[in-house]
């Protein structure tokens, strides 16, 4: 249920048609455009990041994170239908991963930072996704 429900969320937000998302679930072309058409009438918001997000790229050439962070995106108004697409979901991914980069990283500085002050011996050691992975000190 987990794996369905993510398909659905991050397929939707990143382009995914009927076709791929009833691929991936294993179900009918028609009960994924059901689940995609409820799934717009209920979150609505959804639809109009993306359109709002494609638009100013088109506009504007790239989009940015909530940092700032900018993601140029040359072919955004390519007239080939394939490269426009993966340039349009682009458009939409990358000021939300992008964000979701920035947070993580500064959360490591400031955990680093207050690892220092603190002289802690522990050692805060990498990133995988959203979780931060650390070699704690164990108390005697």
């Amino acid at each position: 249920m987990r794996y369905k429900a993510k398909s659905v969320n991050f397929g939707i937000i990143y382009g995914q048609g009927a076709f791929g998302l009833a691929d991936n679930l294993g179900i009918s072309r028609t009960e994924a455009k059901e689940i995609i058409d409820n799934y717009k009438k209920e979150f609505p918001g959804i639809q109009k990041y993306m359109d709002d997000t494609i638009n100013f790229a088109r506009e504007n050439g790239y989009v940015e994170t909530l940092m700032g962070r900018k993601r140029w995106l040359r072919d955004i108004n390519s007239a080939n239908f394939t490269v426009r697409g993966f340039a349009e979901r682009n458009a939409i991914n990358s000021p939300i991963q992008g964000t979701a980069a920035d947070m993580i990283k500064l959360a490591m500085q400031k955990v680093h930072a207050a690892m220092k002050k603190e002289k802690m011996q522990s050692k805060m050691l990498l990133q995988v996704h959203d979780e931060l992975v650390f070699d704690a000190l164990k108390q005697k």
